[in-house]
């Protein structure tokens, strides 16, 4: 797994574990819808206003923007469960930017169970990005992906091909530039 997704992964799960013990407030900004298997799945990327944090972020590393869209499912039992994770790195700060870095995960049971990515199986990703627009208020993204996830039972696992599932879906959600 790189260490650009482990690092964003746990921030946000972190960030949202907090939010979870203590009730703060969360506030959906955007969707992705997808097909997860045989599933359907219909999530929501969440602000934090009291923290000022977002599970939909942009930061940009000179000519690189990274992008981070983690969508919660909003009828499972914790928020830390039903987690799917789009990351992509580009060059540029548009649509048209090449992207150079990509990758899509799935959490059905949160952090501390076994869960699904394409990274490190070979397998296919595809995603499309429609719009983009970064700006320091009111970033958004829209576009849509597919992959092929293979389950892994933990970060340093290798992954298990015979255990796979195909995702494709569309996300559109505002972004928060990180800190």
């Amino acid at each position: 797994m790189n260490t650009k997704l482990l690092s964003v992964l746990v921030t946000g799960l972190m960030m949202v574990s907090q939010t979870a013990t203590a009730q703060i407030e969360t506030v959906p900004v955007g969707t992705v819808t997808a097909t997860i298997g045989e599933a359907a799945y219909d999530g929501e990327t969440l602000d934090v206003p009291s923290e000022g944090t977002s599970t939909a972020e942009w930061r940009t590393f000179g000519p690189v923007s990274s992008l981070s869209i983690q969508a919660h499912d909003p009828d499972a039992e914790s928020i830390m469960q039903g987690i799917l994770t789009i990351e992509i790195s580009l060059m540029g700060t548009d649509a048209s930017g090449a992207m150079m870095d990509t990758s899509v995960s799935w959490w059905p049971e949160g952090m501390n169970a076994p869960f699904y990515m394409n990274e490190e199986i070979g397998e296919d990703l595809s995603i499309s990005i429609y719009t983009l627009s970064l700006e320091e208020e009111g970033s958004t993204i829209k576009g849509s992906f597919s992959a092929h996830l293979c389950r892994k039972d933990s970060f340093f696992a290798e992954a298990d091909t015979d255990d796979c599932l195909p995702v494709e879906g569309h996300f559109d959600t505002a972004l928060m530039r990180a800190e």
